[in-house]
């Protein structure tokens, strides 16, 4: 009899481990096709990079002999890996029928796309929008060794520009400048999550120009956001068939940039940071060209308000997306939902709760301070549709919106 219980007793709790397991799997997520960027993001922006303890992070392949990176292994785990995340992709809405078709160490040409902006005008927000990408590689910034300078022509455009391409096209030979400065500067290339991957081990990989190049290689899409350049710059690069690029401009009014550029020590010392005139006479050439490059370039070039992205993320996401010929993934859904919707300290987090960035100033500067702005900038204000706030009342009301319409046409083109 006891040896009956026992056995039922056995049988009863084996069904009760095998509807556990069932259940358990029915509500796992599938983390083997969820990418991982958004908190890696997350990671980047929390922690110090100076403070990696690289002893303690997991190690990458290495040459048994020397114990130096196999840089062979590391780029065969990164193509795997890039064919993983993009298994289910419709490439053919990029115009090719398969992956090989945009990698450039297959002969193809990656979809490329740069941002134009100036600083605290949302282009790290926009920037890591696309390179929630999967397969998306990153240039983050490209003349942070130039300092806090506005590049408006010759002869230090004919560099900026030579940059550009040459990054574009993969191809980081004789960058030393760059790879110099990053050297103490690491941030220039941590927000390259797909790069800093394997560098946050191996930090030389990272001022490798040989491993830099074929590494950039791999990818199907590439992203680049510059706040140095004026846009009127643009249209060599626009004009390069072989590159095939897409612009973006970001515009933000200029009330809220000066309110964010108040965060950041390295604004003051520099006119072209603090000076609202400087800000808002780039705002008005950047406009001139803008209208021009709209009608040359209809398809390949794109205004964007700051105020737009931050008050509909999803919608002018997408919209952005469908612009540059790129698919919408669950990787792209994840991060906006991941920073729409929390807030995370730091004047340079991306993790916040958007829609009350924009209008932060309404209830942070002085009107007279505001005043000065608006009087500074009244044309670049009206060209890009930003409304005046007329006192300090009007300024704080939640009745005052100050958005308003604008077009690129306003200008008679010739």
């Amino acid at each position: 009899m006891l040896r009956r219980v026992n056995f039922y007793s056995i049988c009863i709790a084996f069904g009760l481990s095998v509807l556990l397991i069932l259940a358990g799997s029915r509500y796992t997520d599938n983390t083997n096709y969820r990418p991982s960027e958004s908190r890696r993001n997350i990671r980047n922006f929390l922690k110090p990079i100076e403070d990696v303890d690289e002893s303690s992070l997991q190690p990458i392949p290495t040459n048994a002999d020397d114990g130096t990176p196999d840089v062979d292994k590391i780029l065969d785990r990164t193509r795997l890996k890039i064919k993983h995340e993009l298994w289910n992709y419709n490439f053919t809405q990029s115009g090719v029928q398969n992956l090989d078709g945009l990698l450039m160490e297959s002969g193809g040409q990656p979809f490329r796309s740069l941002i134009i902006s100036t600083w605290r005008s949302g282009t790290t927000f926009l920037g890591e929008v696309l390179n929630s990408v999967p397969g998306n590689f990153y240039h983050y910034e490209p003349f942070l060794n130039f300092g806090i300078v506005q590049i408006r022509g010759t002869p230090e455009a004919d560099k900026a520009l030579k940059t550009i391409k040459k990054m574009f096209h993969c191809n980081f030979d004789g960058m030393g400048d760059y790879f110099e400065y990053g050297k103490t500067h690491w941030h220039q290339f941590s927000h390259n999550t797909r790069l800093w991957d394997h560098c946050k081990y191996k930090k030389e990989l990272c001022i490798d120009a040989d491993f830099t190049s074929r590494f950039c290689k791999l990818f199907p899409f590439q992203s680049m956001k510059v706040v140095r350049v004026r846009l009127r710059l643009v249209k060599q690069l626009l004009q390069d068939k072989e590159l095939n690029l897409k612009v973006i401009l970001l515009i933000r009014d200029p009330r809220g940039v000066m309110q964010s550029r108040q965060h950041r020590n390295f604004c003051q010392p520099a006119p072209d940071c603090w000076k609202p005139e400087l800000l808002c006479a780039d705002m008005i050439s950047d406009y001139v060209a803008a209208a021009r490059l709209k009608q040359e370039y209809p398809h390949r070039f794109m205004a964007l308000r700051y105020e737009e992205l931050a008050l509909s993320p999803n919608s002018t996401s997408y919209a952005l997306l469908k612009f540059l010929g790129l698919g919408i993934t669950p990787s792209i859904d994840e991060f906006l939902h991941s920073h729409t919707n929390v807030e995370v300290a730091g004047v340079s987090s991306t993790f916040r709760v958007s829609r009350d960035v924009p209008f932060r100033w309404k209830n942070v500067l002085d009107f007279n301070y505001v005043d000065e702005i608006q009087m500074t900038c009244k044309e670049a204000m009206s060209l890009w549709g930003y409304r005046n706030a007329h006192n300090s009342t009007h300024m704080t009301s939640k009745d005052y919106n100050p958005l308003d319409q604008y077009s690129l046409t306003q200008l008679f083109i010739t």
